[in-house]
């Protein structure tokens, strides 16, 4: 079955942004982008 169509941009994404901060602390990072940008939930 694989990896769901609409779901692979996301996955390269990911992949993409966890290679290019591969020696940092994604936490960090992530926690910095949210508090400047917080989630919109509705």
């Amino acid at each position: 079955k694989g990896m769901d169509k609409k779901m692979f941009n996301l996955h390269l994404k990911e992949c993409e942004f966890r290679f290019n901060n591969r020696k940092q602390n994604i936490y960090r990072i992530l926690l910095a982008i949210f508090r400047k940008e917080p989630l919109k939930l509705s």
